[in-house]
């Protein structure tokens, strides 16, 4: 485990290469790697750069509009450091730059502030949204992000109360970063004390002595409920129901009328909540099980019920009859991601939840990891070196790999042949490849809300293709690596013009290559990937023509239309998307340079189909061979004692434990094996 300089290097060096990568300024940079760990700790849902600073006043960026955030206004402010030390951050430094945040806030609401504003600015569109939407907001939270160590280990700043809204201060330093990735969890941990909320909770075991982890039925007060909702939000629903099934938790007019009308009867006509923990604290008592403790407390079915008791606490009804019946299970850190999902998907049965939904383990990343580690680029122009595409499917995938070289010159050939820029995330290439399906709106919506919309594409042609697996061959992970390029080269170029004064950036670059796309369809065009990835960069003419239609995007984005002065969130539109494609914009004479035909295409990824389907038959036969014949001979022996096999299958099974002496004849053969095995394991079959 790296030690807190180690650490400040890394995130050092990930901020430069960004920073390279993307033509952006450093703390343009920072602010955009450190938020990209916010979102994926659950602090934050997306993070929008707003550089802003004037006497008294500083923002560096906010979180999105509040409606989208259970009407809480979240902005974030940085303390960025370029040192190669660590330096110490103090509470009252904290405290200075939060209340130059809460300065703007309280600016935002005096017109006369509004005028003196540039209206195309990034800031302009943000202070409209607040004066706009302050009606709506009903919290505050200034998120201090820093490279900085606080000194004092204090997570709790007194509130600073802006127009009657208290403004909660969150403190996300050095030390707080690194035990969050150190943790190796997808979340930052939520642990609550119980007795803060509203008191100890009942519960009664429900768990056998052979049971992995311990179940608990217990009874949650509907008050305590609500405190501890007003506090985490949607941070407690477990994350991947709520990427993955878009949980925009809605009040339920069923249950509001219950606890209206009927508080008593709430236990018994609500299905309750479905939870989760790694610990717990609790008490014995003469009444039971009394829980004050949990730690990585996670709601996995019941967002629903959740928010409707909040909605009711916040409309003042009294709650102090409401219970709500609660399923926790307590499951130890290192069979959590195993069991969770499955928890997760099984309680949420109702909502048509598959496996598949929980796509952070979905197959698919496994196949483009597994090319990104065996297929090497062409060197690029001056150079013999070639180099790989990492496609980190796991956070810190990179950085393990990097640690297992021990020596000086062992790291410096892996950031040779690995280097930083041709770093690929999951959520870099669900950005990338939603861009290129023309989805900007979607993409401008911020990571998660993106990963989502391109999750659901992915398994639908995951599932049409399952049976063959055809489609997500070297053809497909060489095109997505060029489009990567692309975009990240365009993010360089709009930074480095004249026109651009900053802001809009991923926008603008979105925009503008879902219009090129949108442009190549109407004249039967392609955008010539095997060339791309032949020279490892885009074609000079190619680049000119992206950088004008970018200045074109620009001009789009920035005359957003009457009541909507807010760029970054017009951007999220689909107005946005469809005014756009309105606009006219033809093809160079040069374009011959970068683009072919619609069939040269398609008979390239016809041709990848092709080879992959020879790479699958090779696999397969493998597969088959390498379990050996007295493998097959239990599957056999298994598949008879219950009654799972014709008699065919009972002969080509037979045939099977004489493998390697004897290899069956034919690919027909060798797939038919392998349904009767997976046959043999849905019935119980496990060796």
């Amino acid at each position: 485990m790296l030690n807190l300089k180690e650490f400040l290097d890394n995130l050092s060096f990930e901020v430069d290469s960004n920073a390279e990568t993307t033509g952006a300024l450093k703390e343009d940079s920072f602010f955009e790697c450190f938020t990209d760990y916010l979102i994926e700790a659950g602090e934050l849902d997306t993070a929008d750069r707003c550089y802003f600073v004037k006497k008294g006043i500083k923002i560096d960026g906010y979180g999105g509009d509040p409606i989208d955030s259970e009407n809480c206004l979240n902005v974030i402010v940085c303390d960025y450091s370029s040192s190669n030390e660590i330096e110490n951050v103090y509470k009252n430094d904290i405290e200075n730059v939060c209340k130059r945040s809460t300065n703007f806030i309280s600016k935002c609401l005096d017109k006369s502030f509004l005028n003196e504003l540039d209206n195309s600015s990034p800031e302009y569109g943000f202070a409209d949204m607040i004066r706009i939407r302050w009606e709506f907001i009903e919290k505050i939270k200034v998120i201090f992000i820093t490279n900085k160590s606080l000194s004092i280990r204090k997570t709790e700043f007194e509130p600073i109360p802006v127009n009657g809204i208290n403004a909660e201060f969150i403190c996300w330093d050095l030390n707080r970063l690194q035990q969050y990735i150190n943790s190796g969890k997808e979340r930052e941990e939520i642990s609550i004390d119980l007795p803060n909320y509203g008191g100890s909770i009942s519960a009664l075991q429900a768990f056998g002595i052979d049971s992995p982890f311990k179940s608990y039925l217990c009874v949650m007060p509907g008050k305590t409920l609500a405190n501890i909702y007003e506090k985490w939000g949607n941070r407690l629903l477990e994350k991947n129901v709520r990427v993955f099934l878009q949980a925009k938790v809605k009040v339920n007019k069923g249950i509001r009328k219950t606890i209206e009308k009927e508080p008593n009867m709430f236990f018994g006509y609500n299905n309750g909540i479905t939870a989760t923990a790694s610990e717990i604290e609790y008490a014995v008592t003469q009444h039971g099980v009394a829980i004050s403790k949990l730690v990585d407390f996670q709601i996995v079915n019941g967002g629903q019920t959740t928010a409707s008791i909040y909605d009711a606490k916040k409309r003042g009804i009294n709650l102090e009859c409401v219970n709500v019946q609660m399923k926790l299970s307590v499951v130890k850190e290192e069979i959590s991601k195993e069991i969770v999902p499955k928890i997760s998907e099984f309680a949420n049965s109702q909502n048509k939840v598959s496996s598949a939904d929980f796509f952070s383990n979905h197959p698919f990343h496994v196949v483009i990891e597994d090319f990104s580690r065996r297929i090497i680029a062409p060197p690029k122009k001056g150079s013999t070196l070639q180099t790989k595409w990492f496609y980190e499917r796991a956070r810190g995938q990179y950085a393990e790999a990097k640690s297992q070289s021990n020596t000086p010159s062992e790291r410096k050939k892996f950031d040779a042949i690995n280097p930083r820029s041709q770093l690929v995330k999951k959520t870099d290439l669900a950005i990338v490849m939603n861009t290129f399906r023309g989805f900007p709106h979607i993409v401008s919506k911020g990571a998660d809300k993106n990963f989502s919309n391109f999750s659901d594409e992915i398994k639908k042609l995951w599932k049409e293709d399952k049976e063959n697996n055809l489609k997500f061959n070297e053809q497909y992970f060489k095109s997505a690596m060029c489009r990567v390029l692309i975009f990240r080269t365009l993010q360089k170029l709009v930074s480095g013009q004249d026109w651009y004064e900053g802001g809009y950036r991923r926008n603008i670059v979105t925009y503008a290559i879902s219009k090129l796309q949108l442009i190549l369809a109407s004249k039967g065009k392609r955008i010539n990937y095997q060339k791309i990835w032949g020279q490892q960069y885009i074609p000079e003419e190619m680049e000119e023509f992206l950088i004008y239609i970018s200045k074109i995007t620009l001009d789009h984005l920035v005359n957003t239309p009457p009541g909507n002065s807010n760029v970054t969130e017009y951007a999220k539109t689909e107005k946005c998307w469809e005014e756009f494609k309105k606009v006219e914009i033809e093809l160079p004479s040069n374009s011959s340079k970068f683009l072919i035909s619609k069939s040269r295409d398609s008979e390239i990824l016809k041709e990848g189909e092709k080879k992959q389907e020879f790479i699958n038959e090779i696999d397969l036969q493998k597969q088959v061979i390498n379990y050996g014949g007295s493998f097959w001979a239990k599957v056999l022996e298994y598949s008879s004692q219950n009654n799972l096999l014709t008699q065919r299958d009972w002969t080509l099974l037979n045939s099977a434990t004489a493998i390697p002496r004897k290899i069956p004849a034919s690919e027909k053969d060798f797939k038919m094996l392998m349904k009767l095995l997976e046959r043999a394991r849905k019935r119980g079959f496990n060796n």
